[in-house]
C-alpha cells in the first residue's frame, strides 16, 4: 500500500501546515550547518533544497522518482541521484556533510542507512539529522508503540516509535549537539568522536 507521505502532492501539503506551525523554523536551523560537499539523503520533495547557502557541492538523494521530479524544480542547480539510505552510491569520505530531514523514521534498515552514511562522511564530517523520535513519557511511548503498525502502513513506512538517537549512536556516531522539543529532534553527530 502507498502511503500518504509517498504521494508528493499530498506530502507537500502536509508539510506546508507544519511548516506554518514552526518546522520551517527548525528546518532552516538544520540545513544552516552544512558547508562543503553536502548529501541531503532521503530529499523527498526537495523543501529544505531552497534553504541552502552557497556550498561547493549539493547531491540529493531519493529513492522515488516522483519525489525526485518535484525537488528538481525546486532547485535545479543541485546534482540528483535515485538511490536509497542503504545504498548509497558514492566512493567513501566524498562528503564533508550528511543532512537527514524526516528520514529515519521511514528508512526500512535505518542502522545500514546510519553505516552507509558514516562510509561517505568525510574523516571530520557531519551528520545533521531532524527527526521525530518516540515519546519519551510512559504515556506517549505506550501511545506511539500502539499505533504503529496501523500509522506505518497508512504513512508509508513512518515509524512513530523509533528511537533515532540510540540507533544513531549505535552506529558509530557521538551526538554532539541536541535541541529537543517534544518528539522532534535537531542532532549534529560526528563518526570521529566516540562518547565516553
Amino acid at each position: 500500500m502507498r502511503g500518504v507521505e509517498q504521494i508528493p502532492l499530498v506530502y507537500d501539503l502536509m508539510c506546508t501546515l507544519m511548516e506554518w506551525n514552526g518546522l520551517g523554523r527548525w528546518r532552516a536551523r538544520l540545513v544552516a550547518r552544512a558547508s562543503g560537499r553536502t548529501l541531503e539523503v532521503g530529499v523527498g520533495t526537495g523543501r529544505n533544497l531552497p534553504r541552502y547557502g552557497a556550498l561547493p557541492l549539493l547531491v540529493a538523494v531519493e529513492p522515488r522518482s516522483d519525489a525526485l521530479a518535484v525537488a528538481r524544480r525546486r532547485a535545479p542547480s543541485a546534482l540528483y541521484v535515485r538511490a536509497s539510505a542503504e545504498a548509497l552510491p558514492f566512493r567513501p569520505g566524498a562528503f564533508d556533510t550528511v543532512v537527514s530531514s524526516l528520514v529515519f523514521c521511514s528508512v526500512p534498515d535505518a542502522p545500514r542507512g546510519l553505516g552507509e552514511i558514516r562510509r561517505v562522511l568525510a574523516r571530520d564530517g557531519s551528520l545533521l539529522m531532524m527527526e521525530h523520535v518516540r515519546s519519551e513519557s510512559r504515556l506517549g511511548g505506550w501511545w506511539h508503540d500502539t499505533i504503529q503498525p496501523l500509522w506505518t502502513r497508512m504513512a508509508g513506512g513512518c515509524h512513530p516509535n523509533r528511537r533515532t538517537e540510540d540507533t544513531v549512536r549505535a552506529a558509530g556516531f557521538t551526538i554532539i549537539d541536541r535541541v529537543a522539543k517534544g518528539t522532534m529532534r535537531l542532532l549534529t553527530a560526528s563518526a570521529r568522536l566516540r562518547e565516553p
